[in-house]
């Protein structure tokens, strides 16, 4: 009973990012956090700055990503986790900017974030999202101590543990099937 219990858990695991319940998870998840963004925006009254507006891209990219991949997780994981990754990534560097613009007061907002506008110009196609329209040195939330970067920052490191942890296990059991085939 246990060994078959612990078996069936060990194949679960190994097959994680082959199940359209994993990648159900990441949309819900990435959704939750992009109505969150919202919620701060046109309930709270926060107004988001252009690193929030991106950093804000960066969920709705892993959603995309996660509607993308729900198609055929088998197949076209292949290429919805180095997409998420990258998005994880960049979106954890504008974070971490951000955080820089809003300790330090010699940091900008607008030289930072140019080159991003430059090839998507968010704004611009679809200003009723991303639409910036505070400041970044502003801090206008906190939550236990911590400002808004600092929390989206914990998010994308998060999700960057999440995917690594999920490839790692993958791989561990892809490996494991190969040498007792």
């Amino acid at each position: 009973m246990i060994s078959s219990l612990k078996q069936f858990i060990l194949n679960f695991l190994g097959n994680l990012l082959n199940t359209r319940l994993y990648w159900l998870c990441v949309i819900l998840i990435s959704f939750g956090f992009e109505v969150c963004g919202y919620y701060f925006q046109y309930v709270m009254n926060l107004q988001p700055c252009e690193m929030c507006v991106y950093e804000r891209a960066g969920f709705a990219a892993i959603l995309l990503i996660g509607m993308f991949v729900i198609i055929h997780p088998k197949s076209l994981k292949f290429i919805g986790i180095p997409a998420w990754i990258y998005a994880s990534v960049m979106s954890l560097q504008i974070a971490l900017e951000h955080i820089d613009a809003e300790t330090n007061i010699f940091a900008q907002c607008n030289a930072v974030i140019e080159a991003k506008r430059f090839w998507f110009p968010l704004d611009q196609w679809l200003p009723s999202f991303f639409n910036p329209t505070g400041t970044c040195g502003d801090i206008p939330w906190s939550f236990m101590g911590f400002s808004m970067p600092w929390w989206v920052r914990a998010i994308f490191i998060g999700y960057l543990v999440a995917i690594s942890v999920s490839v790692v296990i993958h791989f561990v059991f892809y490996v494991k099937k190969k040498n007792n085939a």
